[in-house]
């Protein structure tokens, strides 16, 4: 796959929510395509080459070729191999050779994906990349531990909202589920009539391979459904299965921005993996994509990690890649606590003496500092690239598995948490405030400092708690935005209020 350069600028105007006008996926196209000289350029080269086109996206900037290893290696200057990795049992081809792009091609193209299929990112800590070599057994359930419908009610879901009219899509880079089992479950917590969707993007599939009894990808994509739908009942659930390599990212995410038959409003993501694991072409692509779907009024909400303070193995201070993109809604992790006189217990979600897990947050290598963050005290970099970034997260919610969400997978009941579980929680939350308001709200993360979402009572301020092994080898919890749960959990009525008043005033 060859990402192309666009005829213009891709950045979303960030207006008032009043005056926002999405696009639809004509438009979009219309709008930001490459231009047709460069389309008809590659195509010239891919028939000199003796490579086919197979598929172009306008909207998507990217143009699909096939052809022969020997092809490929003359044309970009690498020499494909099939490695495997023995700790997980998986084979992929790829390179050592930088690729090169052929001089007919320059300033044309943008990246190149598809020649190495390593996999791409993971679920937040649980497993690497597809299957664990090690069963793990799941938390069990407790007297703390909740439906997850019972969320909408602690974080104060808009009332009279169901998701009515939306669609969520759920992107998934392994695992799946048994439709039947899942049908089952929403049966026992009272919802009748669940309406999931299955997109494969091929070669990516819903294939359940998970034991009963075990920790394993099908865990997380059940996890998904459930939380998605048991708090948008009667929104529709659209689950992409992509395959978990750079170009099945891309390939995924544009399926998903530019479904027409389904028209998301709201998309999450709850795989990822250090920015230092990405390549820099691949996360300026996925990142376009992200600014691609603000236009289309599309909010995407990402998984903060699992990891603490140190996405990447054995270095502290970073962060994930896709929650670290200035152009998603970047969701950590609390522990929250009810008293039975009612009274609220949420601090930061910290189980590292149990499992190494807290929530994920900091400073982005990548990233610099958005504009909508820099009232936001955002502290510098703690890395050999010293100077100011993107702060993530930028909002929360219950993440710990000692209050934890009842989920079922494979037949077995378990109190799951992770940032996994609070990505789908605001991606419901979205889709009921877009019900509320009759309309799309899109990119809402500028919106959110726009208000100072603390001050305003739009989320519960979160000011106690860390997410390192210690409080001095960590960032800490304090008044206001801070890299462990940003502004804090969602007060969903106050900010429906908020949202409604700043559409009805045009700011």
């Amino acid at each position: 796959m060859l990402s192309l350069r666009r005829k213009v600028d891709i950045s979303p105007l960030v207006l008032p929510l009043g005056h926002r006008r999405h696009l639809d996926v004509a438009q979009t196209a219309d709008a930001f395509a490459p231009e047709s000289a460069d389309i008809s350029a590659v195509r010239r080269y891919a028939r000199a080459q003796g490579l086919k086109c197979i598929e172009v996206s306008l909207a998507g900037a990217t143009i699909v070729l096939s052809g022969t290893v020997a092809q490929f290696n003359r044309v970009f200057g690498v020499k494909l191999v099939h490695r495997r990795e023995k700790k997980y049992s998986l084979a992929y081809l790829s390179h050592d050779q930088e690729v090169t792009l052929p001089a007919e091609l320059k300033g044309i193209a943008t990246g190149v994906f598809g020649l190495d299929t390593r996999p791409a990112s993971r679920r937040p800590h649980r497993f690497a990349h597809e299957m664990s070599a090690e069963a793990i057994a799941p938390p069990p359930v407790t007297s703390k531990t909740r439906l997850p419908a019972e969320f909408a009610r602690l974080y104060n879901f808009p009332r009279n909202t169901s998701g009515k009219g939306q669609s969520i899509g759920l992107l998934e880079f392994g695992g799946g589920f048994h439709p039947k089992l899942l049908q089952s479950y929403f049966s026992s917590v009272g919802i009748k009539s669940a309406k999931i969707v299955v997109k494969e993007v091929r070669p990516g599939a819903n294939k359940p391979r998970g034991k009963p009894g075990t920790l394993n990808p099908d865990t997380e994509v059940y996890l998904d459904i459930e939380v998605a739908a048991s708090l948008a009942p009667d929104a529709r659930i659209v689950v992409y299965f992509g395959e978990n390599t750079t170009k099945g990212w891309l390939s995924t995410l544009q399926a998903a921005i530019l479904d027409k038959r389904h028209d998301l409003s709201v998309i999450s993501i709850s795989w990822g993996e250090a920015e230092q694991d990405w390549s820099p072409q691949a996360m300026k692509q996925i990142d376009d994509l992200f600014q691609l779907a603000a236009h289309r009024g599309i909010t995407i909400c990402c998984s903060a990690g699992d990891r603490g303070i140190s996405e990447c193995d054995g270095r502290p201070f970073t962060v994930a890649f896709p929650a670290s993109s200035p152009h998603v809604l970047a969701c950590g992790g609390t522990r929250l606590e009810v008293r039975r006189n009612g009274s609220r217990n949420e601090t930061v979600w910290n189980q590292w003496k149990q499992f190494r897990l807290a929530s994920g947050g900091g400073v982005s290598d990548v990233f610099p500092l958005p504009f909508y963050q820099e009232r936001a005290s955002v502290p510098l970099r703690r890395s050999d690239n010293p100077g100011p970034g993107r702060g993530i997260p930028d909002v929360a919610a219950n993440a710990s598995s000692d209050t934890g969400y009842l989920i079922e997978a494979n037949e077995t009941r378990m109190s799951l948490g992770g940032t996994s579980a609070v990505a789908p929680l605001w991606a419901a939350l979205v889709a009921r405030l877009n019900e509320a308001l009759g309309k799309r709200i899109g990119f809402l993360t500028p919106l959110l400092y726009k208000m100072n979402a603390a001050s305003d009572g739009a989320v519960f301020d979160i000011t106690r708690g860390f997410n390192g092994p210690n409080r001095a080898h960590a960032f800490n919890a304090r008044p206001g935005w801070d890299p462990c749960t940003g502004f804090g959990s969602p007060n969903g009525e106050k900010l429906l209020h908020w949202l409604q008043s700043s559409h009805d005033k045009g700011r």
